[in-house]
């Protein structure tokens, strides 16, 4: 090493400049209490997926759904939606890394970057921002939301596929549906996964004893195609909205 540096680098107090740099990371003293949702959405996959089906291929939403998967194990997450190229998972316990922002959203895009890259054999990346809900039935609703806007962009991608070019206005959701059918094509029966994506949520617990006298509690998490209606069960809100 050159010794000018070296001399550089042992004149420096490594212990004030951490607490000086420290006080300067812009989320650092961001906390978030429960209920939230972490959304991670792809960043430039329609690019970087080439060659794969379109608009939506079975092979990237199974990666996606593993991926998330993975995260809400890590993380301890209550349950997910996986539509498109976009995933919501919600938190309603004690938030993992005490509910650090930038701890949960670095993390999350990391561990989901990760997985759907390496099942899918090229770079993929997702960004993730927290969202701040006020309660199990206002985590029900932000997940409708989301499944709500994965089907219209669906059914529009299609619609506009099947349509000319400068055909004018997108009409409503309803509208775009009909004219499909009346084309010969029903996007309502083509599978969930496709239409609402797939949502992720623990099975009940089961109780086991092993060994003898020892008791431990098994939760198996859950992909579900559709399966709207078991995350909002799980989110204390049934058939309330």
């Amino acid at each position: 090493m050159d010794r000018g540096l070296l001399e550089r680098l042992l004149r420096l107090n490594p212990a004030a400049l951490e607490e000086e740099y420290k006080a300067r990371e812009i989320f650092q003293g961001e906390r978030v209490e429960p209920p939230f949702a972490l959304r991670l959405d792809g960043v430039g996959w329609g690019r970087r997926l080439q060659g794969f089906g379109w608009p939506r291929d079975e092979r990237v939403h199974r990666a996606l759904a593993r991926a998330v998967a993975e995260a809400l194990r890590l993380l301890g997450g209550c349950c997910a939606l996986v539509v498109s190229d976009e995933a919501s998972l919600v938190f309603t316990g004690e938030p993992p890394y005490s509910g650090r922002v930038e701890k949960l959203v670095s993390i999350s895009s990391g561990v989901v970057s990760a997985g759907v890259s390496l099942s899918l054999g090229r770079p993929l990346f997702l960004d993730a921002r927290v969202v701040k809900l006020y309660s199990g039935r206002d985590a029900a609703r932000y997940l409708l939301h989301r499944a709500r806007v994965g089907l219209n962009n669906y059914v529009s991608s299609i619609y506009h596929a099947a349509s000319p070019r400068g055909a004018g206005r997108t009409p409503g959701l309803r509208e775009m549906i009909g004219e499909l059918r009346r084309r010969g094509r029903d996007p309502l029966e083509e599978p969930a996964w496709r239409l609402v994506g797939s949502c992720l949520v623990y099975a009940p617990s089961r109780r086991l004893v092993e060994p003898p006298g020892v008791v431990a509690e098994r939760r198996r998490l859950l992909i579900l195609d559709g399966g709207l209606e078991a995350c909002l069960e799980a989110l204390g809100a049934g058939e309330e909205l």
